[in-house]
């Protein structure tokens, strides 16, 4: 992630989690995001958002199309680009410069990506461990973690 030889992070890390203390797993069902300022190797504030940014916490509870299901037959969008929009998520993450958490899919990745917030998954169970490692440079991104369905 962040090695030696760069500068010090300057700027905000958003962690998915469901009860404040544990990095949680899927983005979209999260409870809330803990957001940290980060400058250099100290914390500068944190705040609590609630998830009111994804689909499946703002009362739209589908799943994922994968198959080029949903807009696509609605006629929204081109055949075989079906999508799941996550602009709500990155309108309400748009400060951060990473999202941090123990898994998703990959369209989040890649929109997130789009618009500059990038994904860490980690199998680091505590919030407060994920943030320490993070800005000791020592936070791995587990790509392992990354549910992709595009072979499906």
């Amino acid at each position: 992630m962040l090695s030696e030889n760069k500068p010090a992070f300057t700027g905000k890390i958003a962690i998915a989690t469901n009860d404040q203390k544990r990095v949680t797993g899927h983005i979209g069902r999260c409870c809330a995001f803990m957001v940290y300022e980060i400058d250099g190797e100290k914390i500068v504030n944190k705040e609590l958002r609630e998830n009111q940014f994804t689909n499946h916490r703002r009362g739209g509870g589908q799943h994922h199309q994968h198959h080029g299901e949903g807009e696509a037959s609605l006629g929204l969008a081109e055949p075989g680009q079906g999508r799941h929009s996550h602009e709500h998520l990155i309108n309400g993450l748009k400060d951060c410069s990473y999202l941090v958490s123990s898994g998703g899919g990959w369209r989040v990745v890649e929109d997130l990506k789009q618009h500059n917030i990038a994904t860490l998954f980690t199998d680091v169970e505590l919030i407060e461990d994920a943030v320490n490692k993070f800005i000791k440079g020592e936070l791995k991104n587990e790509t392992d973690l990354v549910c992709d369905h595009k072979g499906d």
